[in-house]
């Protein structure tokens, strides 16, 4: 019944850090993931993508586009099968690229709940 605590510096380009909290290592469902870009890391148009995966048991995958002002998540027990959970949150138009931008997304049940974008809460795209 411990924690899962992890942060991976530098996964992919982009990204200077992500880092997963899992309060019960025997409930993998419920917990909260935190994808901090590098500055700048928006100008380019090509999406982020920044994952956590402990396959077959767990794998949650964001996917940032700042082209579509977008952020994909999925949340799934395997990567081969369909997600448990999957919805795209809104980037605000107004945010400033030049700087380190932090995506963090609570989970629950496998349901994925609230995504914060530098600590205020996204929409949900219609």
């Amino acid at each position: 019944m411990g924690e899962i605590k992890s942060r991976e510096e530098d996964p992919v380009p982009g990204v200077a850090y992500s880092e997963i909290h899992i309060p019960d290592e025997d409930n993998l469902g419920n917990g909260v993931f935190t994808t901090v870009l590098h500055p700048g890391a928006f100008s380019k148009t090509n999406p982020i993508i920044s994952s956590i995966m402990n396959e077959p048991f767990f794998v949650l995958i964001l996917s940032m586009n700042i082209a579509i002002e977008s952020v994909t998540a999925m949340i799934g027990k395997s990567q081969n099968a369909r997600p448990l959970d999957r919805k795209v949150f809104k980037i605000p138009s107004d945010i400033d690229i030049k700087e380190s931008i932090s995506f963090q997304i609570t989970f629950n049940d496998w349901d994925l709940l609230d995504m914060d974008l530098n600590g205020a809460k996204m929409e949900v795209a219609e």
